[in-house]
């Protein structure tokens, strides 16, 4: 029997790229090339805003795509958000849709003094969610492969930021001790045998005999430790423009994958450890806000990931987003109209997973949101935003993943 934990990411790349014809379900061919989808690690109102705001520093921004926001903060605050998302696949010739949800991050800002703020959070780094079958005939003894893999990798976040006029600078260290990746690999052995002669049983690739009603199946789980420093800088001109940037260094996160097989379930055998070195990229991010008083403002962001040097036949990555918020009510706290927020923005990505046909996956999306005050003005806020996008491309990829993605968040504040 073969231990499938141990094959090699190059041959998860070929089995969703290369043979995705032969899969009749899948939950997201996207999302699974060693270490998962990496997620935007901006909170939800620039969420709403296609994804900008790593300058918009106005005291409501709890991103930490750049560490200097938290000196923005005038007064403790936090955000937690829920997120629910539809994924529609299309190789061509058959459609899957799956559903899922989980909680997105939790996270929390202190301000010390005037101009120290401290912050802290619970945020995920990557998304996993994929699900491959498919039917292998090529050996001796024919069998169905079955992949699934989920989780992700998140990290605790504590940053620190101090604001000298209109200058603030900060930093932040993301300890990625939480993630984990469960993988299951199952093969569903044929009952006859290669001649198409009936067998009491089946042979592995060690020559074991295996009951014909039993399969073959590795559990694999991979947990993270390691650490991811980040400097942030922002820069506001009369309150109006902030130019803001970012650097996140490149760092080595230690995986120990645990692999449990069908014969150790059994009882034939142990439990298998082993650590992996994996590298993570750095990452260098700029943006641009522009807020010309309060009705509206508006922020545009570029965001370079350099994957190619974490392994052979990624690509580096680019995120460019934008948009707008627009507020009604008044900014008086004395009168009944509460202020609302309108926002919309659009965005483009690529991503780093290796392809069979050496074409890089791109990612177009479009968000509208809406934040809603509580009744105690000032005290906090309810927003949701609803995200519409496309993944990939049938002919240059195997297939097209359209998704729907909801996020809810409430955020509060003390005064």
């Amino acid at each position: 029997m073969n231990h499938f934990g141990r094959v090699p990411v190059a041959l998860l790349g070929f089995l969703v790229f290369g043979a995705w014809v032969d899969s009749p379900a899948a939950k997201s061919i996207f999302s699974f090339n060693g270490v998962g989808d990496a997620e935007r690690r901006v909170d939800v109102r620039a969420r709403g805003m296609g994804g900008a705001g790593r300058a918009l520093a106005d005291s409501q921004n709890f991103s930490s795509a750049n560490p200097a926001l938290l000196a923005a903060f005038s007064r403790a605050g936090l955000q937690s958000r829920f997120f629910v998302q539809r994924r529609s696949l299309d190789d061509g010739q058959r459609r899957h849709v799956v559903s899922d949800g989980d909680i997105g991050a939790f996270q929390i800002v202190l301000p010390i003094r005037s101009g120290t703020v401290f912050g802290a959070g619970l945020e995920p780094l990557t998304d996993l969610d994929f699900d491959l079958v498919r039917v292998v005939s090529s050996t001796a003894i024919p069998y169905e492969l079955r992949v699934n893999a989920t989780g992700g990798i998140q990290a605790f976040t504590f940053g620190a930021a101090q604001r000298w006029g209109n200058l603030m600078l900060g930093g932040n260290l993301s300890i990625i001790s939480i993630g984990t990746i469960k993988e299951t690999w199952t093969k569903d052995f044929s009952s006859s045998g290669p001649n198409g002669d009936s067998k009491s049983f089946l042979l592995d690739s060690n020559n074991r005999q295996i009951p014909e009603h039993l399969n073959s199946e590795d559990r694999y789980v991979r947990t993270h430790r390691g650490a991811q420093p980040a400097l942030g800088a922002i820069f506001n001109r009369n309150g109006v423009w902030f130019f803001g940037a970012a650097i996140r260094a490149a760092t080595t996160v230690t995986q120990t994958r645990i692999l449990r097989n069908f014969f150790a379930e059994i009882g034939f055998e142990e439990e298998m450890r082993s650590t992996l070195d994996l590298k993570v990229p750095a990452s260098v991010g700029v943006g641009l806000a522009y807020r010309p008083g309060y009705r509206w403002l508006a922020a545009l962001d570029y965001e370079r990931a350099f994957w190619e040097k974490t392994e052979s036949g990624r690509y580096n990555t680019t995120d460019l987003a934008g948009g707008f918020l627009y507020r009604f009510g008044d900014p008086d706290r004395r009168t009944a109209r509460r202020p609302i927020e309108l926002t919309a923005g659009a965005h483009y990505r690529s991503l780093y997973f290796k392809t069979e046909g050496n074409a890089q996956i791109d990612e177009l999306g479009v968000s509208l949101g809406i934040s809603l005050p509580f009744e105690n003005r000032g005290a906090g806020s309810f927003r949701y935003v609803i995200e519409f996008g496309r993944r990939g491309d049938v002919t240059a990829h195997g297939a097209t993943e359209r998704f729907v993605m909801q996020t809810f968040s409430l955020s509060g504040w003390l005064n």
